[in-house]
């Protein structure tokens, strides 16, 4: 039976393993998580506690399982992923645009002291991941 494939994540030939191939597997699956955590915070209605939960658990699971692929994947192969426009000259420097950006736009979510208290968490461990990421890795 042909693979058709689906609209969304498209149809991969099937081969041997490759940077780019592996590369491309790995970001669509990443897109998907990011996906399906968007529906499971736009879920609304009856039924939608139920799936709230369920679809936690599978971008969860998903990301979890994704993060050993693609780990296991550099191990077995000896090759590294390689993303574009994501910035490796440090180990750092992603984690430092993520908190800088929230940092200059946090407005946007509004003046309500509870929620710029959540950010602050936010920032408060992004602040601490940095700190482990420039001073002890």
């Amino acid at each position: 039976m042909a693979n058709k494939g689906t609209l969304l994540y498209g149809n991969m030939d099937k081969g041997s393993a490759d940077v780019s191939g592996a590369t491309q597997f790995i970001t669509k699956l990443l897109q998907a998580v990011t996906a399906i955590h968007m529906v499971h915070l736009m879920t609304t209605g009856p039924g939608s506690f139920a799936a709230h939960e369920a679809l936690g658990e599978v971008y969860g699971n998903l990301e979890d399982g994704l993060d050993n692929l693609a780990e296991s994947w550099m191990g077995c192969t000896g090759n590294a992923v390689a993303f574009e426009g994501v910035e490796t000259g440090s180990y750092s420097a992603e984690a430092r645009k993520i908190y800088d950006y929230i940092e200059a736009n946090r407005a946007m979510m509004g003046p309500e002291s509870h929620i710029q208290n959540l950010i602050d968490e936010i920032l408060d461990q992004l602040a601490r991941d940095l700190f482990k990421l420039d001073r002890l890795a």
